[in-house]
């Protein structure tokens, strides 16, 4: 199935055509035929829009996120995977928990096997209103370049307990209908601040203009080094297998994941190292042999600067 996702006020509609349904209230839910589960459409006000997936499809789905026609106006929020689907082999790929902010007229193209769950929400906001909102002044240079930049612009954070919670708050809300639009707006410029909060502790980079094929390599990359979470990265490799030079590969990546390759990729490391000491199937010594360390008392450094003790006592408190 081939799902063009455009993330303005006339969607629901579009899809529904698509899947053979219609919207009601509101509501578009997945036909048994088609797979489960529903979108659900809000139009908060006349300069925002909100969109609230929890559903899956029975077949492959290759899923396209395209511009729409007023892209450099429109600032789209999109939280992504806020209930991450446990079985999936790729837990750190397409299915990561992140907030992707973006305006342009950039075209993402993602396959998505069968099953797939999708449980996201998307926040489209005008750039007008969020600027008179927070005032033009604010002395940050990625809201600057967020609001006033005519080229198109993508960051990716990850998703923080903060932000999961009022995620969460919205897709499990049980309020009366009379509070529908006034619950909803609350919470979707709630979620807003929280990503720029997010956002602001960045250092001030320069945005460098993206385009489409550059950001697939960036992505392609990306998922490459962590769905082989053990084999640190070569910059020089990576950089040349999607055809980009050294200096271009790390100014983007770090432009969209606010963070260097490697800085980031050691982040998930030992995330994955934290789950195996979690789970105590393994040792400290064949995790920190899993997670590819010849060192172990290197390991144990790493892990303990990025989680906060060493592993052998981070497995013990997991374990009372």
């Amino acid at each position: 199935m081939k799902l063009h996702l455009k993330e303005e006020f006339g969607f629901l509609a579009g899809f529904a055509d698509l899947l053979g349904t219609e919207v009601k209230n509101g509501i578009l839910v997945i036909p048994d035929n088609k797979g489960k589960g529903y979108l659900r459409g809000f139009r908060l006000d006349n300069s925002i829009n909100m969109l609230v997936s929890f559903y899956e499809f029975n077949d492959n789905v290759l899923a396209k996120r395209l511009g729409g026609q007023n892209t450099l106006n429109r600032i789209l929020f999109s939280f992504n995977n806020i209930f991450p689907d446990a079985d999936s082999k790729n837990k750190y790929s397409g299915n990561l928990p992140s907030i992707q902010i973006f305006k342009g007229k950039l075209n993402i193209e993602t396959f998505y096997p069968g099953r797939t769950k999708f449980n996201s929400i998307f926040i489209g906001i005008d750039s007008d209103k969020l600027a008179k909102t927070l005032g033009v002044n604010i002395d940050n240079e990625i809201f600057r370049n967020i609001i006033t930049s005519e080229q198109s612009i993508l960051f990716e954070e990850l998703l923080s307990p903060k932000i999961e919670q009022v995620a969460m708050e919205i897709i499990q809300a049980d309020i009366p209908a009379s509070l529908n639009d006034f619950f909803f707006k609350i919470k979707a410029e709630e979620l807003i601040c929280l990503t720029l909060k997010e956002l602001f502790k960045r250092e001030n980079p320069t945005t460098h203009a993206l385009n489409q094929i550059d950001v697939q390599k960036i992505y392609k990359v990306r998922d490459t080094i962590l769905n082989n979470i053990a084999a640190p990265p070569v910059i020089k490799q990576l950089a040349s297998e999607v055809g980009m030079s050294e200096s271009k590969f790390k100014r983007l990546f770090k432009q969209i994941f606010g963070d260097s390759l490697f800085s980031y990729y050691q982040k998930f490391r030992m995330k994955e190292a934290a789950r195996l000491l979690k789970e105590n199937k393994m040792t400290v010594s064949e995790v920190g042999f899993k997670m590819g360390f010849s060192n172990l008392s290197h390991f144990a450094k790493v892990f303990e600067d990025h989680i906060g003790t060493k592993p052998k006592s981070f497995q013990k408190i997991k374990q009372n």
